[in-house]
């Protein structure tokens, strides 16, 4: 879905499937020389959508600025390669040719994102996330999944003066699969929020969780700034995790469907 200065943009659709973005309000094209766009991924076909309305504004000569809530291809962040999810590259050289002004990307997956994306910068639900924390009690630690969300985290995070701890994994030779993590600081007596950015399966979470109880932990919550949930919520909360968050807030099952679809 598409938001134009905060309402969702009317796109018309044909019956060939061809979609066309046309007939703004007058009051959109004449009230401000600036335009918000706001973009909730769910398929690729809205990307149609976003170029004929920039190319539209521009028309009328107006520049925009874009909210990315999830970035599409984010973790297929690869060299380009036959061999390797590389379509971050194809999705950055694409939205480049509309030339915004500026594109803010909530929590990307990675840095390669920023450096492909022209006039790229990446925001964080700090707030949020503090605020799960001091709700989960007095000493609530974070948990990050690994060392590469550690260096993200704890500077994303440093201003909360939190500990954290962090996993770093344990993986089968033959398989590649991980099987456990090694902590590297103490959970005993201690509540836990674990912080990424996405959750897809969920079974790095699923071990992560698992091993930070049996080391000690009280609780342990989870936050993800991006809820896809594919493999559902039922099998995160068996394996411990008490609560789970998204960007959006606490996901309970019912809600599990409509987090997706929002990202």
């Amino acid at each position: 879905m598409i938001y134009l200065n905060g309402q969702p943009l009317d796109v018309t659709r044909f019956p060939d499937n061809t979609t066309q973005v046309w007939k703004l309000s007058p009051f959109i094209l004449k009230e401000t020389n600036y335009a918000h766009i706001t973009w909730e991924f769910y398929q690729e076909g809205e990307f149609m959508e976003l170029a004929q309305l920039k190319m539209l504004l521009e028309s009328y000569g107006m520049e925009a600025g874009l909210v990315l809530k999830y970035l599409p291809y984010g973790r297929q962040d690869k060299k380009i390669a036959n061999d390797a999810t590389f379509a971050l590259h194809t999705f950055a050289m694409l939205l480049n040719t509309l030339e915004f002004q500026e594109v803010i990307i909530m929590d990307p997956h990675s840095q390669v994102a920023l450096d492909l994306i022209k006039n790229s910068r990446a925001e964080y639900p700090r707030k949020l996330v503090e605020q799960i924390a001091q709700e989960m009690g007095n000493g609530t630690i974070f948990c990050y999944p690994d060392k590469g969300a550690k260096v993200k985290y704890s500077e994303v995070y440093k201003d909360s003066y939190r500990p954290y701890v962090y996993g770093e994994k344990v993986r089968d030779q033959l398989t590649g699969h991980i099987t456990s993590y090694e902590l590297v600081g103490d959970v005993k007596d201690k509540n836990v929020l674990i912080v990424d950015d996405i959750c897809d399966g969920g079974m790095t979470f699923k071990i992560l969780a698992k091993d930070l109880l049996a080391a000690g932990a009280k609780e342990v919550n989870l936050f993800v700034t991006h809820g896809i949930f594919s493999k559902g919520l039922r099998t995160l909360k068996e394996s411990g995790i008490n609560k789970v968050f998204t960007k959006d807030g606490e996901v309970g099952e019912h809600q599990q469907q409509l987090t997706y679809r929002r990202l």
